[in-house]
């Protein structure tokens, strides 16, 4: 997607249905933070265009905390591009998209896209230019556009059915083959496989982020490595470990 526009480009006009003339070169894992106090994010995906700025994020596990986790995405992304002096009129227009491997949402849509619509009446618009778009992978059959369709079984199964995805699973082949390229590979395959682990109860949970937080106190263990013993996450590790960095600043 980084180091070949035109594939970041055909992924999403496949995914919202739309032309680009032209995009910028995408940046992957871009991080952004509106201020040192505020919870920096880091972009699987950014790219844009000459008015419209997008942020494609994969996610392997459903989770209720994706709706606000878009909300805020979008007001960082806001905050980034208006500086002080600029009008209005020049926020571009954003567009959040979630790549999701299950439901989140439980209403069984193949894709779930969001505008701010006026309750009163169900239909007029707030129009102010910002799109959240899930896709649900495990449902990619249901999904009226070919295209598409294809591209979300390609995530899903690696099943590649038109020119598209096989190049896509070409270049995948090639990546694993470079040894740069293998390392980020084999980083998502263990993440993957976190993720995959079954949700622990509240006790359970509560117990593994105490002992990820005595291991970050005590230890010099990479973030990896705690996730990986105490059953969670390199996200929450991640967390906990800018909270304790907080709180040493704090005091």
């Amino acid at each position: 997607m980084e180091s070949e526009p035109e594939i970041c480009k055909h992924v999403i006009e496949i995914l919202l249905g739309i032309e680009i003339d032209r995009i910028e070169i995408p940046q992957t894992e871009r991080t952004m933070q509106e201020s040192f106090e505020s919870k920096s994010v880091r972009f699987d995906v950014y790219a844009k265009d000459s008015d419209r700025i997008f942020d494609v994020e994969m996610q392997t596990a459903t989770s209720k905390k994706l709706a606000k986790r878009s909300r805020y995405y979008q007001s960082i992304i806001d905050v980034e591009h208006l500086t002080a002096g600029t009008d209005y009129d020049e926020l571009k227009d954003v567009y959040i998209i979630f790549i999701c491997l299950g439901d989140v949402f439980g209403e069984k849509l193949p894709v779930y896209t969001f505008e701010n619509v006026c309750t009163e009446n169900g239909r007029t618009k707030l129009n102010d230019r910002t799109f959240k778009v899930f896709f649900n992978a495990d449902l990619c059959d249901k999904i009226d556009s070919k295209e598409r369709r294809n591209f979300l079984a390609f995530l899903k199964a690696n099943e590649a059915r038109d020119d598209f995805t096989e190049t896509l699973r070409s270049k995948l082949a090639l990546a694993k083959k470079n040894m740069k390229w293998r390392r980020q590979y084999m980083t998502w395959e263990q993440t993957l496989k976190e993720y995959a682990k079954d949700a622990f109860d509240e006790g359970v949970r509560e117990t593994a982020r105490n002992n990820a937080i005595s291991l970050l106190k005590k230890t010099s263990l990479l973030p990896e490595m705690i996730a990986d013993c105490c059953g969670l996450s390199v996200e929450e590790v991640l967390e906990l470990k800018e909270n304790l960095q907080t709180e040493a600043v704090r005091t």
